[in-house]
């Protein structure tokens, strides 16, 4: 599985981590430092999946959460929280309630981290797809309705001619 995935965190250290560990696995990686850089970058190339520390300068992660969940082009991108700073469950929920599709707690395994990482693309990927799907069903449906119609019309207006015709008699 591979993609575009945005990482934004403060700390110069977790990034290079992070990066690593995601391009060892194939993805496309950009790095920034702040909700603000990120926010930037999401808006010009969208990523695929948004990995964002909260506590950050200029813009932190929550903010940055807010502003692409309400971005008609940004808002389906899922958004995963990676913090150590923000460890309660009260931060979790306001994550949670900001639209993040997971909060995660600093550090994680390496390939329990990947794992989560490749379940929340493929949801997203499953989603995509299932929305498609009933637009096929819709097609299918007003094609055929589009048929009966025209079929009554054409019907009405051969009525409508024997009718005339009739009527010149």
């Amino acid at each position: 599985m591979t993609g575009r995935i945005l990482i934004v965190d403060d700390n110069r250290d977790n990034l290079y981590l992070l990066e690593n560990l995601l391009k060892a696995h194939g993805f496309d990686v950009i790095s920034v430092k702040n909700g603000k850089d990120a926010l930037e970058k999401a808006r010009l190339n969208p990523p695929d999946l948004i990995i964002s520390d909260i506590l950050m300068p200029v813009m932190d992660g929550y903010a940055l959460c807010t502003e692409c969940k309400s971005n008609d082009t940004l808002k389906s991108i899922p958004f995963v929280f990676y913090t150590a700073t923000y460890t309660e469950p009260k931060d979790e929920a306001f994550a949670l309630s900001l639209g993040a599709e997971r909060f995660l707690l600093k550090p994680q395994e390496p390939s329990a981290l990947m794992k989560i990482i490749k379940e929340i693309l493929e949801e997203t990927r499953e989603a995509k797809q299932a929305a498609t799907k009933p637009l096929g069903e819709e097609m299918e449906f007003f094609r055929q309705h589009n048929e009966i119609l025209f079929k009554k019309i054409e019907k009405k207006m051969q009525d409508l001619e024997t009718t005339n015709r009739q009527l010149q008699q």
